[in-house]
């Protein structure tokens, strides 16, 4: 798979959360990739795995947004 490719599924994966009003609480990042922790407002939580460079700066993109919306 192109590098671009995987990055564009892992971006596509965060956004539908993002769509679905979760929001990143928390970020782990080990030898596998980065780890997020999203919330629901609802309370269901979800863990998304990232292992692009490309899709970890798209999140912390993400991040920055929600820490300034709120």
């Amino acid at each position: 798979m192109s590098a671009y490719k995987q990055f564009a599924e892992e971006k596509n994966k965060l956004d539908d959360f993002i769509k679905q009003q979760y929001s990143i609480i928390g970020v782990r990042e080990d030898l596998s990739g980065t780890w997020l922790s999203l919330q629901h407002p609802g309370g269901d939580q979800a863990v998304l795995l990232l292992l692009t460079a490309d899709a970890r700066k798209y999140a912390s993109n993400v991040l920055i947004k929600q820490s300034r919306i709120s």
